[in-house]
């Protein structure tokens, strides 16, 4: 995770010291990370959870810290409350009682099903939704957190805890193969070897493409040797708009140049990574090629959480050596600060 400063360079870092557990006027309080202002702590006194109708209360087993988790901790991204949106828990009340008991993911996007936008389909793009642990939703670095059922996913006996943490990460990966219409063994490269770039490699490399991955850390390109795809450091390889997709998962401006001289005429290139404010150039970005070369340029976000464990248990993804740190969930500080480390590729956090 590249960022341009240390986490905690600042003085809004710190643990809250309320003694665990209280009791106040009768509410059971919980511990939880909570964002206010910038300002992240553990909260020893958060109340605990109301669950509505529709609604599962969760028991987090494992959270893997996000980008959008260490932006809003840094301010760079609007959110009070809550943190945490990547997780496997365990359903521990629900109005169904098919739920109770059964291990589970999510869709981190609310939206209102009557929106104009979620009866077309596209509830995850609707600009009203909550969004868990970021926007007007508490998320799930707590012990117990609140989610709509229809958001859930219950996870196959198989896959274990540790994997299926990744399940909306690799949804995201799945979902940026979708948006490419291939023919034939297309030539396709993957900028980045952040978490985005590693599943999105493999994710292709199973869809009869050439793929190779680019980038500049030497761990990353040797756990690319391990998996058996092509991989080069980046200022190895040329500029001679050759491929026929490049997929963009840095959310770099200087990325897009690079990528827009890859690429072919009439050629892809997919932007992938976790969901973030916009960004803007230092300098502006020359869009001419683009035009020049008549590029399609498409966004891709999220995904379908039932099609990224299904990619974890049929379709021979690699996910061992992706956790590079795990903490408990009282140093879950310290896990929010070492995951803003370019060095670490996924920053877990094990629940109680």
């Amino acid at each position: 995770m590249h960022l341009a400063r240390d986490l905690f360079d600042t003085p809004l870092y710190r643990c809250q010291r309320a003694p665990a557990h209280k009791h106040t006027r009768g509410v059971h309080c919980l511990l939880a990370v909570r964002v206010i202002k910038s300002e992240v702590f553990l909260d020893r006194n958060a109340p605990e959870p109301k669950v509505g109708s529709g609604q599962a209360l969760i028991r987090p087993t494992r959270v893997l810290i996000g980008q959008a988790d260490v932006l809003a901790c840094r301010g760079e991204r609007s959110s009070d409350g809550i943190l945490g949106y990547q997780f496997v828990g365990v359903v521990q009340q629900a109005d169904d009682a098919s739920w109770v008991g059964s291990r589970v993911v999510g869709n981190p996007n609310i939206a209102d099903l009557s929106s104009p936008l979620a009866r077309r389909g596209l509830a995850n793009h609707d600009p009203e939704r909550a969004i868990l642990g970021l926007r007007n939703r508490d998320g799930c670095l707590a012990e117990q957190f609140v989610l709509e059922t229809r958001n859930l996913t219950k996870v196959p006996d198989e896959i274990d805890d540790d994997r299926a943490v990744f399940a909306s990460s690799l949804a995201a990966a799945v979902h940026a193969s979708q948006i490419v219409h291939m023919e034939g063994k297309p030539f396709i490269t993957v900028l980045g070897e952040g978490l985005s770039g590693l599943l999105c490699a493999q994710v292709m490399t199973k869809l009869n493409a050439s793929v190779r991955l680019l980038g500049t850390n030497a761990h990353r390109l040797e756990l690319c040797a391990k998996w058996g795809i092509k991989h080069r450091h980046l200022d190895d390889v040329g500029r001679r708009q050759d491929q026929d997709v490049v997929i963009d998962t840095t959310m770099d401006p200087k990325s897009l140049e690079i990528a827009m001289k890859m690429v072919r005429p009439r050629g892809t290139i997919v932007l992938q990574a976790d969901p973030i404010p916009s960004l803007t150039a230092v300098e502006p970005i020359d869009y001419a090629p683009i035009i020049a070369n008549e590029l399609q340029v498409f966004g891709a976000r999220c995904g379908h959480i039932a099609e990224g464990l299904n990619a974890m248990s049929t379709g021979g993804i690699d996910l061992s050596g992706l956790i590079t740190k795990r903490f408990k969930f009282e140093d879950a500080i310290h896990a929010l600060r070492t995951a803003q480390d370019e060095e670490q590729i996924a920053v877990i956090v094990d629940m109680p």
